[in-house]
């Protein structure tokens, strides 16, 4: 009986770990596509002020 439960609990950590991973990785490309957004914006107004 303790084995069925220590493998439910394992399974369950495991699932766990891989949502977060998985969530961590969609923040980190959501923030990496934020940054590279608002460089665009900035060197587009750069050029605006160049004309």
């Amino acid at each position: 009986m303790l084995r069925k439960e220590a493998k439910l609990i394992v399974k369950f950590l495991k699932v766990i770990m891989i949502v977060a991973v998985a969530a961590g990785a969609l923040s980190l490309g959501a923030c990496a596509q934020k940054k590279e957004t608002m460089s665009t914006n900035t060197g587009t107004a750069t050029t605006g002020y160049s004309k």
